[in-house]
């Protein structure tokens, strides 16, 4: 039987047992929450801004093609992220 990096037995198809993966989660989520709290883009210092069409989802004020950025005479920059909202 397949094991997970912590020990437990998992199923042939997995890749992390449920724990490990909630833990893996929580890692992630709390980085992209830290990033947002910043405001700030990690690849370029633009602001980042919430895009409304998802919840939790955020873009560099520099993503898409010229007309949508903030500045155009900048580059354009691809980073996005989500965070998990908190009701």
């Amino acid at each position: 039987m397949k094991k997970c990096r912590c020990g437990k037995q998992i199923n042939r198809y997995a890749t992390e047992c449920s724990y490990c993966f909630k833990a893996r989660m929580s890692a992630v989520y709390e980085e992209a929450a830290a990033i947002v709290a910043t405001g700030k883009c990690p690849g370029c210092g633009s602001a980042l801004r919430r895009n409304l069409s998802l919840s939790g989802w955020y873009q560099c004020e520099q993503f898409g093609t010229e007309r949508f950025r903030k500045d155009s005479s900048k580059p354009e920059c691809n980073f996005q992220i989500f965070v998990r909202e908190v009701k």
